[in-house]
């Protein structure tokens, strides 16, 4: 016999049992003729499910409560804080990392604030080397590059009245207005040429510098997340942390878990 059969055989057996109670009559066990589901084909169970309502929610009896922890600490907070003023998270969450991101944070703006005035120092040194173009007697001077080129200097002129940094920085560079120089015009102009190009060194060093302090805002703001994070862990007392090393496949593993008890 199958086991479907079988098993139809049982329900049938079972519907006549509950018949035969219902009208008061003696049943015997002959009855539920226990060889139909004996043998090797007898069905047997596989698989048993159990289902479990919850109600989840406060209520007079229940065991779940809010706990305000002590001394615990924003994660947002302490990245934002540190984001703004690096150092200041770290502070927050009560780590003394954090004096080291402000000490950066100081020398970065000292530094970018010294090379920024020594850029300006080089570029007004540069603009007193060339002095008035419309004084013959200064370095350059529109009037020595007329006479040398015989050319019309209103178009240089009209640049010098517009933008004198970009006055300065054709006559250091455009072969078409060496002439305009004094005495040894290469020599004068190469002399020009080193201030610009100190002046452009130190403005070049103070961006670096800016870009380093953006970058200390972006480190600070991570590590302050991670310091509050830790922070949090430790003051929990429920949550623990376990490390695990074993070997995988001939090379070392590690496992963290971070466990939490109810």
């Amino acid at each position: 016999m199958t086991p479907r059969r079988a098993a139809l055989a049982l329900i049938v057996a079972a519907c006549a049992l509950l018949e035969a109670g219902s009208a008061g009559a003696v049943i015997r066990g002959s009855m539920l003729a226990m060889p139909l589901i004996t043998g090797p084909g007898r069905p047997r169970l596989v698989l048993e499910q159990r289902a479990i309502e919850r109600t989840w929610g406060t209520s007079e009896d229940s065991n779940y409560v809010e706990v305000n922890v002590p001394e615990w600490r924003s994660e947002g907070l302490a990245a934002g804080l540190s984001a703004a003023l690096p150092g200041a998270g770290q502070i927050y969450a009560g780590e003394g990392s954090g004096f080291w991101f402000a000490l950066a944070e100081i020398a970065g703006w000292t530094a970018n604030r010294v090379f920024l005035h020594r850029a300006q120092t080089e570029r007004d040194r540069s603009a007193g080397f060339v002095g008035d173009p419309s004084d013959t007697a200064s370095a350059w001077s529109f009037t020595r590059f007329r006479q040398a080129t015989g050319m019309d200097p209103e178009e240089i002129a009209a640049i010098w009245a517009r933008d004198p940094q970009a006055f300065y920085e054709l006559i250091s560079r455009d072969p078409t207005y060496l002439a305009g120089w004094k005495g040894d015009a290469a020599a004068t102009r190469g002399a020009f040429s080193d201030l610009r190009g100190s002046a452009r060194s130190y403005y070049d060093k103070a961006a670096n510098v800016g870009y380093v302090l953006w970058l200390n805002h972006l480190v600070s703001a991570l590590d302050a997340l991670r310091a509050a994070r830790l922070h949090n862990v430790v003051i929990q007392h429920n949550l623990e942390l376990k490390l695990r090393s074993s070997l995988q496949g001939g090379r070392p593993a590690v496992v963290a878990a971070l466990v939490r008890r109810f």
